[in-house]
């Protein structure tokens, strides 16, 4: 049996978790796990709404199961992150999953909320050259609020900044932030219930320590 299936709402989330999870036995100390992540078609209306029956035929195979999408995008928007990830997790616990082995996702308001730290790794990728600092930058242009760790506008905002250092967007954008930047002050809720999931789920056993 494997240890873990991931269904997410498009290809973005997918590279930032192939990036992050190999990280995670030597960022925040647990075992060594494996995992597939599958991409739902109907992106995140789908995850919210047929995460049920996608990942049914998956709970004899694997032993944990995770939902990850946008909170927009998923009809969900007027709802609060907990309501919408609690409605996911109870209705997987009544069909075949275990309860302590699921949990949903809900990024508030979407995955870029995630990749927006503020780090040289960061400006790199993203071909930031300019005199002026990537974030002080975002501030100036009415991106970020003064002394806000993120921009107001995650998704946007990044679209801007590739507009201006003329990169082009693609997924491998995600999974190289991933890979590099420091996401130990990250402080989104979505993000830290991820963690905790994996330290929970992927503890190193007691012949391991």
């Amino acid at each position: 049996m494997k240890d873990l299936i991931v269904l997410v709402a498009d290809k973005d989330i997918k590279a930032l978790l192939e990036g992050l999870f190999p990280r995670l036995e030597h960022v925040n100390g647990t075992s060594q796990f494996d995992f597939d992540i599958e991409s739902h078609p109907n992106r995140d209306n789908g995850c919210m709404n047929e995460s049920v029956e996608y990942l049914r035929p998956f709970c004899r195979t694997y032993r944990h199961a995770i939902v990850i999408f946008d909170k927009d995008g998923s009809g969900q928007e007027t709802n609060s992150r907990e309501i919408i990830e609690s409605t996911i997790e109870t209705a997987l616990a009544s069909n075949g999953w275990k309860a302590e082995n699921v949990a949903a996702i809900a990024i508030d308001p979407e995955v870029e909320n995630w990749i927006w730290v503020n780090s040289v790794n960061m400006s790199k990728e993203l071909n930031w050259n300019e005199p002026k600092a990537l974030f002080a930058w975002l501030q100036e242009n009415g991106w970020r609020e003064q002394d806000a760790s993120k921009p107001t506008r995650p998704k946007e905002a990044l679209e801007a900044v590739l507009r201006k250092t003329k990169k082009p967007r693609s997924a491998s954008i995600y999974k190289n932030i991933a890979e590099k930047v420091s996401f130990t002050k990250c402080e989104d809720p979505a993000f830290l219930k991820l963690i905790e999931k994996m330290k929970s789920w992927f503890a190193p056993s007691e012949d391991s320590v």
